[in-house]
């Protein structure tokens, strides 16, 4: 799975990055070295303007929305913490995912991302197999443009005109995981390659299988230990997530 990530790229630098105008962006919270579930990133997404006319052509923007995804037929919110990840091999024909994966399709601006391994040592405080947490980033520096899904949830309960009415929230679509990261976990996200950013958030292009066969696991990854403290998310965060644990 994909449980924990960083995003920490700057506003300016993901609308050049993405080829988004000003106006048609959200303001990021800031750098976030240890995004979790429930918590509001940056995504990508390309749609009508809601103030637009009905006709009007889908464009590229930048919006906050909520990790952990809210299926729109949803009778609650509380379903989203267990939608943090969508597998690829399934996630065209999955109740919860394949209305969205037929046209709200998104890109997850990442720096890099975690994962656990599960050692033979004991934890001293819950008498467990300790897990290591491990960072994957790209070698280059670059970021990774992940492969999700986003849907819309109205909340019933308040007036239709309300724009607090409406909880957009999205998922990151895993696959098995490469040799590479296989003897870390299991499972590993999917990125979508820069030249088939159009083509993938395009909501009218909605065959499966030509959708499918834009993603890819991320290649060219540094993988290494880091400290226990991403364990954290209430207490920590900051750059020290992503460094390197020593040498021992």
């Amino acid at each position: 799975m994909c449980g924990r990530y960083a995003s920490t790229a700057r506003r300016a630098d993901l609308l050049e990055q993405f080829q988004i105008d000003d106006d048609k962006a959200d303001e990021p919270n800031g750098p976030d070295y240890n995004v979790a579930p429930t918590k509001l990133a940056p995504v990508v997404i390309s749609r009508a303007l809601l103030d637009g006319p009905k006709d009007a052509a889908a464009v590229r923007q930048l919006r906050l929305f909520k990790w952990g995804l809210i299926p729109f037929w949803a009778k609650d919110t509380r379903i989203g913490n267990r939608l943090v990840n969508a597998r690829s091999e399934t996630v065209h024909e999955k109740p919860a995912f394949r209305a969205a994966f037929k046209s709200r399709r998104c890109l997850i601006p990442v720096d890099a991302f975690y994962e656990w391994f599960e050692t033979d040592k004991l934890s001293e405080k819950t008498h467990k197999p300790f897990k290591q947490p491990f960072a994957f980033r790209p070698i280059d520096g670059s970021s990774l443009a992940l492969a999700g899904v986003y849907e819309v949830w109205k909340d019933k309960s308040l007036p239709e005109d309300d724009p607090a009415s409406l909880l957009r929230s999205y998922t990151i679509i895993t696959t098995t995981a490469t040799d590479e990261i296989g003897r870390i976990h299991d499972r590993m996200p999917m990125a979508i390659a820069p030249d088939d950013w159009d083509l993938w958030l395009d909501p009218t292009v909605k065959d499966p299988a030509d959708v499918k066969a834009l993603m890819s696991p991320p290649t060219g990854l540094e993988i290494y230990a880091v400290s226990t403290a991403v364990n954290d998310v209430r207490r920590n965060n900051g750059p020290h997530l992503l460094d390197p644990l020593p040498a021992s």
